[in-house]
């Protein structure tokens, strides 16, 4: 339902009249089609120029007499193609390695490239040091999507437009075996050659097919896309096709496999009806639409700002559209409704990307005037939000945590427990140790102060584990189902593929597994335990390995075993639970041919992992108990 002219007029004006006293002021121009704003954790800010430059400028806007990259010779140029995305590594202080997002000149191809900056000049990088990871067909020269970002976890992710044309006529963005159409998620590494799958991503441990790079699906061009810098929360200015531009959301909590609708649905309106096609809440939609209406065309998502020096600014999430003058940010409540509000034309025009500095301060770039902006506020109050504004802070069993406010240049810092001073305790963070009330006083300046509060605890660990692997394997051994306790993390580990240890895979050695989950209180916890995979030369028969049915399953923890084997064998039977302790075991002695073994195990409810292991060799299948 569209609303009157009136009340738009009105609630603009309301708007605008409550919060003029944000303001974008030039920061630095001379650019050419800005379409990035990164920064490497230092005072640098780095702006990327579409054709294939990449510029540095200071804490007061001059910029750097030459670029810091420049690949324009490599990178293919047209209203939607370029270099489109940067990306630090979160060790770029140490490694110096950064990560681009450019159309190649061979094919209009996009390529996700790994640079490397120079050993002598922090300020330059040499175009030879790079390192092609991944190339993406692009069938259209349209909807690249482009952007690059490290999430919270470590890892890469890339934004990928539908492939282009229009209307996604291939039906690209939900087919899981192409990379277009999505978001991905890689992990990345200097010793690695190109880049392995992170474990978690969805496909195909989901039990559907689809390529392992995807974390989720059904985007059409996700132009500018980036994390909370506090919450880890990631939030996604996605194009509409002609009517209607949408602001995705994912919490930082949620799985891969979000399925974000295009082009079944664009934002909530159904633009098609195909096969496969479902209703609107078969889909992750929206948080936010608007139309094409007022010039409106093609959103330009930005940041949820975290910044310290305007409190009047704190988690509200700036963006804006290409075609109208206007910054707009959302803010949502307590029972998750989100509320825009529009700022009007404070300054940027064609704005193409934001970005933050080392701070949290936000910027943003207008493609056609070649200018960047700075956000501000006549508000100096600080923003004081102990670790982003929780009330209790858990040290994840640990015995610590560390409590953290925004930074601010200039900012001074007094922290206190039940009200008394902490000594030396004058910086942004501290690390806390006892239980009690922590509160911080901050100022910017004279006038300019601002406090916060929040309680710490110890919290109880949870109890993390997995069961089903053993500690000894031959190189042949087939494939063994791990069971994690509880559901919901993650395995890593050579080897490991889902929930799947593949000795063959694993090779000859000895490897940690190592299963992790994230709780709700957002702690994470790890379990591991280390396997050593054999040769195992001379022994040559493991058939009744693939041998063994075990039934009725589920059952009463009263089961059978029917083994076959060629040979008189000699197994240990041994039952265990989530958390790998060994429940119930027993020998069992085979003959040459068909034996069928009765097993009373007398176990409580729940899921079990059964292993029969003649010394050699071994063999793990589920078990569920059910009274």
């Amino acid at each position: 339902m569209k609303k009157t002219v009136l009340s738009l007029i009105i609630a603009f004006i309301a708007s605008f009249n409550a919060y003029s006293q944000i303001t974008a002021t030039l920061f630095s121009s001379g650019f050419s089609s800005p379409v990035d704003i990164k920064n490497c954790g230092d005072d640098r800010l780095f702006i990327l120029e579409q054709a294939g430059r990449i510029q540095i400028v200071d804490t007061d806007g001059v910029k750097n007499t030459y670029p810091f990259l420049n690949i324009v010779s490599r990178v293919q140029l047209s209203s939607e193609q370029g270099l489109l995305g940067l990306a630090f590594a979160p060790d770029f202080a140490t490694s110096g390695y950064f990560y681009v997002n450019y159309t190649a000149r061979t094919h209009g191809d996009t390529r996700i490239s790994r640079f490397r900056v120079s050993a002598t000049n922090p300020d330059s990088v040499d175009p030879a040091t790079e390192e092609i990871l991944l190339t993406i067909w692009q069938p259209y020269s349209n909807h690249n999507g482009g952007h690059l970002a490290f999430g919270p976890d470590g890892y890469l992710y890339i934004g990928m437009g539908d492939g282009g044309s229009g209307g996604d006529p291939e039906n690209r963005a939900q087919n899981r075996d192409s990379l277009l159409g999505k978001m991905l998620r890689i992990k990345v590494d200097p010793s690695i050659a190109t880049y392995e799958i992170p474990p978690g991503n969805p496909y195909p441990c989901s039990g559907l097919s689809g390529r392992e790079e995807i974390w989720s699906i059904g985007v059409r061009n996700p132009w500018r896309w980036s994390f909370d810098r506090i919450t880890g929360d990631l939030w996604i200015g996605d194009v509409g096709q002609g009517a209607v531009e949408e602001i995705d959301f994912q919490p930082a909590w949620a799985q891969g496999g979000r399925n974000y609708g295009w082009k079944c649905w664009e934002g909530t309106s159904q633009y098609s009806s195909g096969a496969g096609c479902l209703p609107l809440s078969s889909y992750t939609g929206p948080v936010y639409t608007y139309a094409h209406v007022s010039s409106n065309c093609s959103v330009s998502g930005g940041y949820r700002y975290r910044g310290g020096s305007h409190n009047d600014m704190w988690k509200k999430y700036f963006f804006t559209d290409y075609c109208v003058s206007s910054i707009r940010y959302l803010e949502v409540d307590s029972l998750g409704v989100y509320t825009v509000t529009n700022l009007g034309n404070i300054g940027p025009t064609n704005v193409s990307c934001f970005g933050e500095d080392r701070f949290g301060e936000l910027y943003c770039g207008g493609v056609s005037s070649g200018n960047i902006y700075k956000f501000s506020s006549a508000d100096c109050t600080p923003a004081t939000y102990i670790n982003g504004g929780v009330d209790t802070v858990i040290d994840c069993a640990s015995g610590s945590a560390l409590l953290s406010v925004p930074q601010g240049p200039g900012f001074t810092y007094i922290w206190s427990l039940d009200g008394t001073p902490l000594a030396g305790a004058d910086s942004a963070s501290i690390l806390a140790s006892t239980e009690g009330l922590y509160s911080v006083e901050v100022s910017a300046g004279p006038g300019c102060t601002n406090t916060a509060s929040a309680q710490f605890v110890h919290s109880v660990p949870e109890t993390v584990g997995f069961a089903g692997l053993d500690t000894l394997y031959c190189v042949y051994n087939s494939p063994i189902n791990l069971l994690p306790s509880p559901l919901g993390g993650a395995f890593s580990g050579p080897g490991m593929h889902c929930i799947t240890f593949d000795p063959a895979i694993a090779g000859i050695g000895t490897h940690e597994i190592s299963y992790i989950y994230h709780s709700n209180q957002g702690c994470n916890y790890v379990a591991t335990q280390t396997v050593r995979v054999d040769a195992c030369l001379g022994i040559s028969d493991n058939s009744w390995l693939n041998t063994i049915t075990l039934y009725p399953n589920p059952n009463s923890g009263k089961f059978n075993l029917e083994i076959v084997s060629d040979k008189d064998k000699s197994l240990l039977c041994s039952v265990k639970n989530m958390l790998g302790q060994v429940v119930y075991s027993k020998s069992i002695a085979i003959n040459k041919g068909m034996a069928n073994v009765s097993v009373n195990a007398e176990l409580a409810n729940g899921i079990y992992s059964i292993q029969l292991s003649d010394g050699a060799a071994s063999v793990t299948r589920t078990l569920v108990v059910q009274q």
